[in-house]
Parts: structure tokens; C-alpha cells; sequence
């Protein structure tokens, strides 16, 4: 037999050998398997992004019934534009340091728009409102995140978004949601030099319109931290030029002003980020402004305000210990970017019509798709481990979440968008602002809808207007014809001689005054009145 086709013979086991059958590569496989029967993570299709642009459409459809906009009660100025006369003068070294060069000048521009003032602006804001949504989904598919879906929805239509689309001034939080999305996304997609560059711009141009674009550079390092399991120095290579940006453009826009006190201050960020996250996960009590509380229930030792930032502590330790799980590094990558975004929100104070400081939802939108991610993506990738049974309770629970929220926006946005009931409420809300009560009387007054506050009502909250501002000429016209409509003709007879006495009518209302002093056998008064009508 030649060498070429010599086949040894395998060895015979002997009685007593341990025989050991061969290995079957299928159990080899069988964790991967098992791994494997998970579905993939699919972009949704056009279906479920034209339901998704419905939803928003339709929640806050209702905000589009109110006309009011840039209101005469509301004294805080919102936005610079409102002292300027030309759209260039946003565009000066000086302003663009100091705010949003473009969303500054779209205030004035939206005014050449052949449409209702109120109507084009909310427009505007809709549709931002919608880009930053669907550029939120397309990070979060570019992520591999489970339920991206569902958490696009959520921010698409949480009750904190409605404050920065219906009080004007808050544009900028829109165009810095959008910038700073655009620039995540070219980012977390790294196609090569192209996406580079892309991502640099979208973040330049981001740090100039919004303050919290500043955090994008460590939002990126935690971002390839979830995408890579093995990590070396030249992974964030990519990032060292967005720091360098980041820090220029930080201090180039800096704030000059006088620090305050740093325990007031860290009371403030403590007092705004209990506010913040509240809202993001718990909105039931919504409102345009909220009274800012003066309450001692988040203290702690030398009288902080630290309880809100130390429940971050517990979440920061269970993702280190489990830092090589890709579930714990999406997690860090979701608490670290909610806290970095929000950074901007709790270190300003709101603030209500009157100037008195209040806390305001538009500070939290920048950061709210984060906290949302992080929740629903979580929930989904747990119900997504449990199969079928995990299927159904998603639907179950996630319809049942939907539906309530949908009912408290679509509310809320129906009663912000009938002016006399968001009067009301912010009346009621705020019982010593003069402000709201002066603009719901002049709403119902305007309306007809004097069935909303009676007659001794109405007495009241005028009186309490004119202990305020005692000046208001036509609050106190007013309830000189409510206190004459009533027959209360001691009080109509002071009311109306206080208005000649202090005030320079008009001939129609001397005329008004000279016919009631008729009336109640006051001739001398109506004769003076006559007298200072001009011909």
C-alpha cells in the first residue's frame, strides 16, 4: 500500500476509557441562537411617520383659536427684537454674543407673512417643533435604541412642549434642539471626512444659538462609549476638535454679570431640576407659568438645595458597576446628556408677566428628549427581552400611557388657545398679579362672555386691579358702568368724578358722565362735564 493512500485506522477504546462523544458545533452555536431570537431594531416606515406628524398636528391643533401675542400685560421682554427696529441690528457682533441671532430676526420677518400674527407664529414654532421630532427619531434609530418610536411620540406630544409653542419668545429653543440633534447625528453616524465636518458645522452653529450646545463634545464621548466595547485613545480623536469649539465659543459668549450668592444659586439649580424633572416625568399640573416655590422639602446639611442631583447618585453607581453591559453605557449616555442639556434651563430664572420669578417648561426642552429615551427605551428593551408576553404588555401599557397623555396636552392646548379660560387660569394661579385679572376682564369684555365672572365678581377683582395700579384709566371706567349697571350710584358718582378729576377724557365719556349726573340729580357736576367737551 503506497504512502498517498494510507488511512490510519482510528484507536479502539479499550473497556474502562471515559468515551467522550464528539462536540456538535450546533451546541456551540446554541447561545447564539438563543441571542439571536430577538428581532432586529428596524427603522419605522412612512405609515409610522405620517401617524407621527398627525399626533402632533392634531394635539395642539387647539392653541391656533388664540390670537394673543407678544400681550401689552406681558412685561418681561421675551426676546431683544422687541427694542429694535431692523432685523440687521440681530446680526451685530455685540447681540450675537449675547442671544440667538436667528431666531431674533425671524420675529421680524414672520410679520411680512400674509397670514394673522399669532397664526404664523405658532406656524413657525410647529414646524420647528417637528423637525427637532423626527431628527430626535432618526438619533435614536441611528443608535440601534429599541422603542424609538414610542419615545418620539412622547416628545412629540408632551404638555411641557406646548409653553415654548404658545408664548412667543422661545424660539431659540427650538433652533437649538434642531442644531444640536443635526450635529449628534452626523456624529453617531461617522461617515468619514463628510459626516466630520457636518457635525463640526451643525455644532458651531448650535453653541452660537443656544448655550446648551456647549455640552455636545462630552455627549459625543459617551456616545462612542455605547457604540464601541473596546475603547483606545484615537476612538476620540474625532471629538478633540468639537472641545476646542465648544470652549471658544463658551467664553466668547460668556456672561459678564455679577456672580451671586453660591448658596442661592445652587438653591435655584436644585429648586429647577426637581422642577424640571417633575415635569418631564409627572406633568399633571401644567401651566404656562409656575409659582416658583419657596418651599424647605429638598434641602440638605448647610441648607442646599442637592436632593434633586443626589437621585442621580444611585443610577451613576449601577451603571458603573455594570459598565460592560451595553444596556449600563446607554444608560449613562442617557443620564449624562440629560443632565448636561439641562444645565442651561435650571441656571436661569423664569419669570411671570409681572417680572416675579417663576418656573417655565421652555427651559427643559432642549434636554426633555434625553430623560424620555432614557425611560421608554429602557422599558422597551426590557419588554422586548420577555418576547410575546413582553409584546403584549408593551402595547397594553404604552396605549394606556398614550391616552392619558394626549388627554391632559390636547386639554391643555384647548384651554390655552380660548384666551378668557387661560386669563382665568393664570388668575387663579397667580391671585396677586393685577396683570391676568386687567386681561380677562378686557377678554370677556371683548368676547361677550360675561356669563364666565358675575357682576359682584367682576366688582372685585377690579377693585383689587385699581389697589395695584390705581392709574388705569379704562379699568376704572369700567367699573364706573358696572357699579351704574348694578345702581350702586355712590360708588358709579366717585368712580366717574375720580376718572374727570385725575384723567383727560375723551368727549364721548364726558358726555357718558354728564348724562349719569343727570340721572341721579347731580346737575351742576353733568353741567361741568358738558363744559369740557371740545367742540
Amino acid at each position: 500500500m503506497s504512502e498517498d493512500t494510507y488511512e490510519p485506522t482510528p484507536l479502539q477504546p479499550r473497556r474502562g476509557d471515559l468515551i467522550i462523544p464528539p462536540e456538535d458545533p450546533r451546541d456551540r452555536a446554541a447561545p447564539r441562537r438563543k441571542r439571536a431570537n430577538l428581532s432586529p431594531i428596524k427603522p419605522v416606515g412612512f405609515f409610522a411617520k405620517f401617524c407621527l406628524l398627525l399626533f402632533i398636528i392634531g394635539t395642539f391643533a387647539a392653541m391656533f383659536q388664540s390670537d394673543v401675542l407678544w400681550t401689552k400685560y406681558d412685561s418681561v421682554e421675551r426676546s431683544p427684537h422687541q427694542s429694535m427696529e431692523n432685523w440687521t441690528d440681530a446680526w451685530n457682533i455685540q447681540s450675537i454674543r449675547s442671544h440667538d441671532p436667528v431666531s431674533t430676526s425671524s420675529y421680524l420677518w414672520e410679520q411680512s407673512i400674509s397670514l394673522p400674527t399669532a397664526h404664523a407664529h405658532r406656524g413657525i414654532n410647529l414646524l420647528l417643533h417637528i423637525i427637532a421630532v423626527f431628527l430626535f427619531l432618526k438619533c435614536l434609530e441611528a443608535l440601534k435604541a429599541p422603542a424609538a418610536f414610542a419615545a418620539a411620540l412622547v416628545f412629540a406630544t408632551h404638555p411641557a412642549v406646548l409653553q415654548p409653542l404658545f408664548w412667543p419668545g422661545y424660539r431659540t429653543e427650538f433652533l437649538g434642539l434642531i442644531f444640536i440633534l443635526c450635529a449628534l447625528l452626523a456624529g453617531i453616524r461617522n461617515r468619514g471626512a463628510s459626516g466630520y465636518f457636518t457635525s463640526l458645522f451643525f455644532s458651531i452653529v448650535a453653541c452660537v444659538i443656544h448655550p446648551a450646545a456647549i455640552a455636545i463634545p462630552v455627549i459625543m464621548i459617551f456616545i462612542i462609549i455605547t457604540q464601541n466595547k473596546k475603547l483606545h485613545f484615537h476612538t476620540f480623536n474625532r471629538v478633540l476638535p468639537l472641545i476646542c469649539i465648544a470652549l471658544f465659543i463658551s467664553v466668547w459668549t460668556q456672561n459678564t454679570a455679577q456672580a451671586a450668592d453660591t448658596a442661592k444659586t445652587i438653591n435655584m439649580y436644585g429648586e429647577n431640576m426637581f422642577f424640571f424633572v417633575k415635569q418631564a416625568l409627572f406633568p399633571l399640573t401644567v401651566g404656562l407659568f409656575h409659582p416658583a416655590s419657596s418651599a424647605e422639602d429638598f434641602k440638605v446639611g448647610a441648607g442646599l438645595n442637592l436632593l434633586p442631583f443626589l437621585l442621580f447618585i444611585p443610577f451613576y453607581a449601577l451603571t458603573a458597576i455594570n459598565f460592560r453591559k451595553s444596556w449600563a453605557r446607554a444608560g449613562l449616555l442617557g443620564i449624562t446628556a440629560f443632565l448636561l442639556l439641562s444645565l442651561a434651563g435650571i441656571s436661569q430664572t423664569g419669570q411671570f408677566i409681572n417680572g416675579e420669578n417663576a418656573h417655565e417648561d421652555h427651559g427643559l426642552y432642549v434636554a426633555l428628549p434625553t430623560i424620555i429615551a432614557l425611560i421608554f427605551c429602557g422599558i422597551g428593551e426590557i419588554m422586548r427581552r420577555l418576547g410575546a408576553a413582553g409584546k403584549i404588555l408593551w402595547i397594553m401599557g404604552f396605549s394606556l400611557f398614550m391616552l392619558i397623555q394626549l388627554s391632559i396636552t390636547g386639554t391643555y392646548a384647548y384651554k390655552v388657545g380660548q384666551p378668557s379660560q387661560m386669563w382665568l387660569t393664570m388668575s387663579e394661579q397667580w391671585p396677586n398679579a393685577w396683570e391676568a385679572k386687567a386681561a380677562f376682564i378686557e377678554t370677556i369684555k371683548a368676547t361677550g362672555e360675561n356669563e364666565l365672572l358675575s357682576e359682584e365678581d367682576q366688582i372685585d377683582m377690579l377693585n383689587r386691579i385699581l389697589d395695584a395700579r390705581p392709574e388705569l384709566v379704562e379699568e376704572r371706567k369700567l367699573l364706573a358702568r358696572i357699579y351704574r349697571d348694578e345702581g350702586q350710584n355712590s360708588n358709579a358718582v366717585r368712580e366717574y368724578k375720580r376718572i374727570l378729576r385725575e384723567a383727560k377724557p375723551d368727549n364721548e365719556f364726558l358726555e357718558e358722565a354728564a348724562k349719569f349726573y343727570d340721572k341721579v340729580g347731580l346737575q351742576w357736576d353733568a353741567r361741568n362735564a358738558r363744559e369740557r367737551i371740545q367742540n
